[in-house]
């Protein structure tokens, strides 16, 4: 074993265990005060957390729940391959299913109500009432939707089981179960999850109900407990800073005026206290990193998530608690001995009812670098950071969360300290290293200014260094807490890249992608899956029309598509105006025909960044280019609304709603989008009535509406580009109207365009209401509504309506996927 295991093997060696070693006492008064202690974790100071992990849960459980639903209706041999296997059970052992079954889940749930009750937890009866009453509404809408068969077709019979689903009695326990857990002491947890496992498996084997109505089952209950976590929140499972100081006197550590950070990390509570004792220097402060349930699923989904997404998937995984804070004292005391500042040690080791890990070290008498005063760090003080991260970089030790928290300023010495090295490597690669570096130049721009840090860093760093910490110096290669202080300083790291690099007489590198997925490559892929399938989805739903559509005078068909391919070029038009300076007319036709696929997948949000990111790339920066697409969103807004309100009175005597029992069901759909679109509109005038959700609104729009009115004054400024703008956003307009008009004529129909603009507007307001891609189906049926309220036949609205929408909204995405990738590849977005 080397010295430094050895050192954190005694770290880690509890003085409590020492002293039952010996016969003595064991120090754990106050953390054993009744039996409350032996069945719920600590309930701290009463802090919960919506902790991310909850929502994938609920997206697993929809997932699972939707399966289950889709086998039971469609697939019965899942169920009958098992019952075969397990029903009955043998005669010897039925008497022990029976109670396993009835015991386990009403056993379960009164012992568990009964605990919160008699302990007065009311959170807890709170969360268990809840869940029962989620469980029990999701299960009573299941059974009227699928009736006494639980969806099963007619004739279905397997092995006399009750087909009914869900099967109510596991709901309920599942919800209790899952509810409680989060506030049951670790040794309750596990045998809680034992009896989940044993009550399923005996319902299943006693013919309480078919296998997949159990997993069902569970599901619902699981679900609904972890939707009343997702709105309330779940208990840290963290003492409390009382508990935290008797956790320190277990450890044989003598602390006062214990107080959390402020700022706080995932996965472990940071706290700060006086020690007291023997020997210690007055006033002397201790930092005390406690790592309860969370450091587990903080663990496993960071690592998880950057596995997905980055290249480098960070620090080595490790299981338990201890493990991680064993982990850490073991890398601090390494970066010690290669020379960096680092905290003293003081305690490694778990503690308490709840097995917490505890990580204790003496603190340097300075505040944070992100708390610091700049006046009070001086340039040798940054210039001393560099030395260890060199020296650190020489032992291939990485810190991997570089931040202004876990920089002390240490008044004594002049330096910073290093703390906190949760997520640290050894035997880092250069690409860990060069992070390293990256971080400590944003965090000290941070803190004392994009000049002095760029100084510092050119000052102290060979060359070669440098420019590799320059090609990571950008957000997704820095820590979280730095990328959330850089969000209102969007320009600070290009401003210290340009000027280390400028005083270092080196050229600025180009930046390196840390992710392995860039979110635009993520969006296209998920993109191309939803609007594929929204594709294929509506082009099957208009099958039946084929028949009429065949019988259409192809001329109009064609005159049709050539009008719906002129929107692009009205749009290209549009976007050349909305901007002052110069745009080359074919790339911005082709970004245009891109957006047809962008509009599909990812609706107007995708549509306005893509517009955004070619302005940008054609040498635009950010401002102009946010402006420029605001301004042409805004004009076709107004051009909108001016071509409605014109159309209205001419076309108001032609329109006859009928809001009659007979509607179809795509009818009935419109009417209840319209209705919501109205309703959320009365709200949203009414919140904005209250005087102080006004300002706070007014506030936040002020800022924007005055930039992109700026920017208006400037292309206003030149007659032809306010002629393009306005002219390219009517025309547009007029273009879709007249495409619609061009393809009624093929079925012998005719209305006046007035008639068509406000049919159109009305079923684009509905079908961007509604949450299909692109408004698919929805904008179909309010316009096939409006058509036949207008005088036209179904069929011959059908047709038409399909005719339109084939050659603007279904067709275009499939040359728009291939215009954008061919944009993306010659680096045009």
């Amino acid at each position: 074993m080397s010295a430094l295991q050895k050192s954190v093997t005694g770290l880690t060696s509890s003085p409590a265990a020492a002293g039952a070693t010996q016969g003595g006492p064991p120090v754990r008064p106050g953390l054993l005060r009744s039996w409350r202690s032996a069945v719920f974790a600590p309930a701290g100071d009463g802090q919960r957390r919506r902790r991310g992990s909850d929502g994938v849960r609920l997206a697993c459980a929809v997932a699972a729940l939707v399966c289950c639903l889709l086998l039971i209706r469609y697939d019965a041999r899942i169920d009958r391959a098992i019952v075969q296997v397990i029903h009955p059970p043998p005669w010897s052992i039925t008497w022990l299913v029976t109670v396993v079954y009835e015991a386990g889940s009403f056993g379960v749930i009164a012992v568990l109500v009964a605990l919160a009750l008699i302990a007065r937890r009311w959170l807890v009866a709170r969360d268990i009432a809840l869940s029962v009453a989620g469980a029990a509404a999701v299960s009573g809408i299941l059974v009227v939707l699928l009736g006494g068969r639980g969806g099963r077709p007619a004739g279905v019979i397997i092995g006399g089981y009750d087909l009914s689903f869900p099967v109510l009695q596991i709901a309920f326990f599942m919800a209790v179960a899952t509810a409680a857990l989060p506030y049951l002491s670790r040794s309750l947890q596990r045998l809680i999850e034992i009896f989940i496992v044993l009550v399923g498996l005996a319902s299943a084997v006693g013919g309480h109900g078919l296998p997949l109505n159990v997993v069902g089952s569970l599901v619902i209950g699981w679900g609904a407990a972890v939707v009343v976590r997702l709105v309330f929140g779940s208990p840290l499972g963290l003492p409390s800073t009382d508990d935290v100081r008797l956790l320190l006197e277990e450890l044989g550590i003598g602390a006062s005026d214990v107080h959390p950070m402020s700022r706080q990390v995932w996965g472990a509570a940071k706290y700060q206290a006086t020690e007291t004792g023997p020997g210690v220097s007055p006033g002397q402060r201790l930092g005390i990193e406690v790592y309860g349930r969370d450091a587990a699923d903080a663990k496993l989904l960071t690592k998880a998530g950057r596995f997905l997404l980055y290249r480098d998937s960070g620090p080595t995984f490790t299981i338990t608690r201890l493990q991680q804070v064993e982990r850490e004292a073991y890398l601090t005391l390494r970066a010690g001995r290669a020379g960096a500042a680092v905290p003293e040690l003081v305690e490694a080791g778990t503690a308490g009812p709840a097995n917490d890990a505890l990580l204790v070290s003496r603190l340097p008498a300075g505040p944070a670098l992100a708390d610091a005063d700049p006046a009070d760090i001086s340039d040798t003080t940054v210039d001393d950071l560099y030395r260890q991260l060199l020296a650190l970089r020489r032992a291939r030790i990485a810190h991997g969360a570089i931040s202004g928290d876990t920089l002390l300023v240490d008044p004594a010495s002049k330096t910073l300290v290093l703390s906190e090295f949760r997520n640290a490597s050894s035997s880092a690669p250069p690409e860990q290293l060069d992070r390293d570096i990256a971080g400590a130049m944003a965090a000290t721009a941070l803190a004392v200014g994009a000049e002095r840090a760029a100084a510092a860093a050119a000052r102290c760093l060979p060359p070669e260094i440098l420019t590799g910490a320059l090609r990571q110096l950008h957000r997704p290669a820095l820590d979280p807490v730095v990328r959330r202080s850089l969000r209102r300083k969007r320009e600070l790291l290009q401003d210290v890249r340009q000027r280390a690099a400028e005083t270092a007489s080196i050229e600025v590198p180009k930046l390196l992608e840390p992710r392995r997925v860039s979110w635009p490559t993520l969006i296209m892929v998920i993109g191309t899956l939803i609007g594929g399938w929204a594709l294929i989805g509506v082009l099957i739903d208009v099958s039946s029309s084929f028949d009429t559509v065949i019988g259409a005078e192809w001329l109009w068909v064609i005159m049709t598509l050539v009008l719906a391919q002129l929107v692009f070029v009205a749009s290209a038009v549009e976007s050349i105006g909305s901007v002052a300076g110069p745009l080359p007319f074919g790339r911005v036709v082709a970004v245009e025909v891109a957006n047809a696929f962008s509009n599909l997948a990812g609706g107007t949000a995708a549509t306005f960044a893509t517009r955004v990111r070619f302005f940008q790339q054609q040498g635009y920066d950010a401002t102009v280019a946010l402006s420029s697409g605001a301004i042409q969103t805004s004009v076709n807004w107004i051009a909108t609304a001016v071509l409605f309100v014109i159309s209205l009175p001419f076309a108001w005597g032609s329109i006859h709603l009928d809001v009659g029992a007979h509607l179809s069901g795509d009818s009935k759909l419109v009417w209840v989008i319209l209705a919501v679109v109205v309703a959320v509109a009365l709200a949203a005038g009414l919140v904005l009535a209250v005087p102080r959700l006004r300002r706070l609104a007014a506030a936040k729009a002020r800022p924007k509406l005055r930039d992109i009115w700026g920017n208006f004054k400037v292309v206003a400024s030149s007659p032809r580009k306010l002629v393009l703008l306005i002219g390219g956003s009517v025309a547009r307009e007029l273009l879709v109207a007249m495409a619609l008009s061009v393809s009624l004529r093929a079925f012998d129909d005719h209305l006046r365009l007035p008639v068509l603009i406000v049919v159109i507007t009305l079923a684009a307001m509905i079908g961007g209401a509604s949450p299909s891609p692109g408004g698919m189906g929805v904008a179909e049926a309010g316009l096939i509504l409006g058509l036949t309220a207008a005088g036209v036949g179904e069929a011959d609205a059908t047709a038409a309506v399909f005719v339109q929408r084939l050659f603007t909204s279904y067709l275009p995405p499939i040359w728009g996927w291939f215009t954008l990738v061919w944009m993306r590849k010659r680096g045009y977005l």
